[in-house]
C-alpha cells in the first residue's frame, strides 16, 4: 500500500463499511480503472470478471 493518505482513506471507508478488508491491497486495486493503468493487470477487471463471474453462478 502507498502512502499514509491512501491508509487514511481505507480506515475511513472500512469503518463506514463496517468492514475490514484482510488485504487492503485489493480494496486500492478495486478503485483503479484500467483506462488509468500503464499495467492492466493492477487494475480493477479481474476483480469485475470474478465478481461478474460469482452473480452469474449465484443467479
Amino acid at each position: 500500500m502507498s502512502g499514509g493518505g491512501t491508509s487514511k482513506r481505507h480506515s475511513a471507508l472500512q469503518d463506514r463499511l463496517g468492514h475490514r478488508f484482510g488485504d487492503p491491497d485489493l480494496l486500492t486495486q478495486a478503485f483503479k480503472h484500467a483506462s488509468g493503468q500503464a499495467d492492466r493487470l493492477n487494475s480493477n477487471e479481474r476483480l469485475e470478471f470474478l465478481g461478474d463471474r460469482v452473480l452469474g453462478l449465484a443467479v
